[in-house]
């Protein structure tokens, strides 16, 4: 079982690795590509930067073929005696070693092949990424609740939830203990 913001954020750490890599040594072997900055190219990346703005925002709903709000509203709790992983996100593993060959031996490959600039590709999907992980930190703020993914082996992408914190028992005006 891992904690779904701990995956994004491993996953968009990688892919930012992967860019930098990747760049380094498209760099390092081809020689660092002259940037020549025209209107057309800018108008380019603003329109791709308002495209993936868009989708961003409509992931951020409840719309039914878009938002991945439904699927955190929708997953299971946890029976409380569930033991959770306790695992130290930046000193466990910060960045997946199998993944970053993954994303690091495509990207180089088409930059040597087609162009410098590809090498870049991997930074499209980190992006991504990183706004899941905003998206599944801020539901989790939102909602008090803590989203684990992977409880169920035969079915790994199955979200559940716990709470966020330790349960404290119910106060009464008086201080009095909660009636049972």
């Amino acid at each position: 079982m891992d904690r779904l913001l701990h995956h994004e954020l491993r996953a968009s750490l990688t892919a930012l690795l992967a860019v930098a890599v990747s760049a380094v040594v498209v760099g390092l072997v081809r020689g660092f590509p002259a940037v020549r900055i025209s209107d057309r190219s800018v108008q380019t990346f603003a329109g791709f930067l308002a495209i993936w703005a868009l989708f961003t925002f409509l992931e951020n709903t409840r719309i039914k073929w878009f938002g991945e709000v439904r699927d955190f509203d929708a997953a299971t709790p946890l029976a409380p005696e569930t033991v959770l992983p306790t695992e130290d996100f930046w000193h466990d593993r910060p960045v997946q070693p199998g993944f970053l060959l993954v994303l690091l031996v495509p990207a180089l490959g088409m930059a040597f092949f087609f162009g410098p600039w590809i090498c870049l590709a991997p930074l499209m999907v980190g992006l991504g990424w990183a706004a899941k992980a905003a998206r599944v930190a801020h539901w989790e703020r939102k909602y008090g609740r803590v989203l684990w993914r992977g409880r169920v082996g035969s079915s790994p992408w199955e979200l559940s939830c716990s709470q966020a914190g330790p349960q404290t028992p119910a106060r009464t005006a008086t201080d009095a203990p909660p009636a049972d």
